[in-house]
């Protein structure tokens, strides 16, 4: 399927964020550490949420950019309850942040109605979004939470209220990016298994 990129409205909220983003260091955190609270603040307050197949799924939406997202995948996982995630890419943008982009498809007979589960444990995290979302860098032991404003905000898919049986939803995530000689990543998205994505630039 053809599916359009980062939006220009992305590439600036993820900017004004990184003005005070914060990577937090986990000594020896990988696919097995807890979760480790806190996360990225800034001054915008501005809504920023992906788009999706259904119109009532995500508030807010972006217009498309003008920027490709490949059609294959670069890992796939499946949860417990029979949602695929697709991760389509992991690409570098400039500004120094990381945009995931990827679909998520429940292949299962019923409806998913946790959301909840994938916004993490932080207190205020947007219950309809996809904030609990991380990465690890395992050679400069830190892990990166998802990118989001001071009124916790994510700048990631947001307003997703379930996920109907047969239904694929588009969706991205923006981190802060981690140093130029890392190239790959350990990926996770609550209730999923970790991947390891390598960084496009």
């Amino acid at each position: 399927m053809s599916m359009r990129g980062t939006s220009r409205a992305r590439r600036a909220a993820a900017t004004v964020a990184l003005a005070a983003a914060l990577a937090l260091t986990a000594a020896g955190c990988g696919s097995g550490g807890d979760d480790v609270d806190g996360g990225a603040k800034s001054s915008d307050t501005s809504e920023t949420s992906g788009g999706g197949d259904s119109d009532a799924k995500g508030e807010g939406q972006q217009d498309a950019g003008d920027e490709e997202v490949p059609s294959e995948p670069i890992a796939e996982v499946k949860n417990k309850e029979g949602i695929v995630l697709r991760i389509l890419e992991l690409k570098r943008d400039g500004g120094g942040f990381v945009t995931l982009n990827g679909e998520l498809e429940n292949t299962g007979t019923e409806d998913f109605l946790h959301i909840q589960d994938w916004s993490g444990r932080e207190q205020g995290a947007d219950k309809s979004s996809l904030m609990g979302a991380t990465f690890v860098d395992s050679e400069g032991k830190k892990r990166y939470y998802a990118l989001r404003d001071t009124e916790m905000r994510c700048l990631c898919t947001s307003g997703i209220a379930s996920l109907d049986a047969g239904e694929t939803l588009t969706v991205y995530i923006q981190f802060p990016a981690p140093p130029d000689e890392t190239t790959e990543v350990e990926f996770q998205l609550p209730t999923f298994p970790p991947s390891n994505l390598e960084i496009s630039e």
